[in-house]
């Protein structure tokens, strides 16, 4: 006697937007700072072992670099113009811990002679 062939489909779990749960987070205001330049080269590092640690960068609550991966440097630039307002505020949101926690996350903003460490 044949079997019937079953007809599986396997569903994907919805993967989560950037930044799904930051209304839920804590925000932890490291420091302000005064910007001189009209535009910052943001960098993205692993301050810690690269171990597949994931971050979200947000520009006044808009996601401008997703789920970035820190296995290497990852670099935007943003323009600040009048449309951003004043203050303009940066996040830098954990996605993942990778394989050794904390999520080890540095964000560098070079701006003239300063670099803010975040």
């Amino acid at each position: 006697m044949k079997k019937a062939s079953e007809n599986i489909s396997r569903v994907n779990p919805p993967v989560p937007p950037p930044a799904a749960e930051i209304a839920t987070r804590k925000i932890e205001a490291i420091r302000s700072v005064d910007i001189k330049n009209d535009s910052l080269l943001l960098t993205l590092y692993n301050n810690g072992e690269i171990d597949g640690d994931t971050v979200s960068v947000l520009l006044n609550g808009k996601v401008i670099m997703p789920k970035e991966g820190l296995k290497a440097t990852a670099n935007k630039t943003i323009y600040l113009t009048p449309e951003l307002g004043d203050p303009v505020v940066l996040s830098m949101y954990a996605e993942s811990p990778g394989s050794i926690p904390p999520n080890s996350g540095l964000l560098v903003i070079p701006d003239g002679n300063d670099v803010d460490e975040i």
